[in-house]
């Protein structure tokens, strides 16, 4: 055997180690898809489910309290001109196109304020019970009906 020979026999293991290497990616990949399928068809069957969301909008949750940067009281929206500005702005460029507006509700609002409403967002999800123990359609809120 020559170096010739050894370098052949070692670039063809190498190839055969890639070979198993790209089908047992591809065997995964197979395996994680179908996973998310049924899991999607499993979700589907269940429209009690999807239909009521415990939850309020993390907009609401934010308009639940006052802002902190513009002293917007409760209820109402901020006044950040320079935000409403650009979303404005890329609403309109998006109807120049031809395609639907976005909600820009949560982008025209001071960041300190829908922090705050994130931030109670995630304690009542901390507090509420889990999944399995929640009713279909009740929310686990706690803003009241402030927003």
């Amino acid at each position: 055997m020559n170096v010739d020979d050894i370098v052949a026999e070692r670039i063809e293991q190498a190839r055969r180690r890639m070979a198993a290497d790209r089908w047992r990616r591809a065997e995964l990949a197979a395996a994680r898809e179908r996973g998310l399928q049924a899991r999607h068809a499993a979700k589907l069957k269940r429209p009690e489910e999807r239909a009521a969301t415990p939850w309020p909008s993390l907009y609401e949750y934010a308009l639940a309290h006052r802002c902190p940067a513009c002293r917007a009281p409760i209820g109402t929206p901020c006044t950040a001109p320079r935000k409403q500005a650009a979303a404005a702005r890329r609403n309109g460029l998006r109807c120049e196109l031809g395609l639907a507006p976005c909600d820009t509700r949560n982008e025209e609002m001071h960041a300190a304020r829908h922090d705050i409403g994130r931030r109670h967002y995630r304690r009542d999800v901390g507090n509420a019970p889990w999944p399995e123990g929640r009713i279909p359609g009740q929310r686990y809120d706690s803003l009241d009906g402030a927003a």
